[in-house]
């Protein structure tokens, strides 16, 4: 499937935190470095939101290999990303939940959440080894 648009960006209001947004076909993919914290928090909102509303894209799985912390604000923003995706009747799913941030996750109780979300059948968190961090 041939790739149709990428970018790469600084999120505002946050020097660390970096996404870069792919699509292929109707798949968007957001892969996300840095921290994700109440100063970034915002900003990742909206770069989110915004590859979920093109009508072109149908699921958006964000990548989060390279983010070794996220506070409850990413928590937060990452729950308005799914419920906005159902609403609009689109997948939304999470990849490469690295061992810190899937702590916070498991012990808010929201990672079933995000288990739940995979039209493709598979686990849709995956982590990347069993030591991340």
């Amino acid at each position: 499937m041939a790739l149709l648009w990428q970018r790469k960006r600084n999120v505002p209001a946050d020097s660390g935190l970096q996404l870069q947004c792919r699509a292929e076909g109707a798949h968007c993919v957001v892969s996300v470095s840095g921290r994700i914290t109440i100063e970034s928090s915002p900003g990742l909102r909206t770069e989110l939101l915004q590859v979920l509303e093109r009508q072109s894209c149908q699921s958006l799985t964000v990548d989060l290999h390279e983010i070794s912390y996220v506070d409850t604000s990413g928590l937060a923003i990452l729950m308005e990303v799914l419920q906005s995706a159902r609403a609009a009747g689109k997948a939304f799913q999470l990849e490469n939940l690295q061992q810190r941030p899937r702590y916070l996750f498991q012990a808010i109780g929201l990672l079933h959440f995000f288990d739940n979300e995979n039209p493709e059948g598979g686990e849709p968190i995956r982590a990347s080894g069993a030591n991340s961090q």
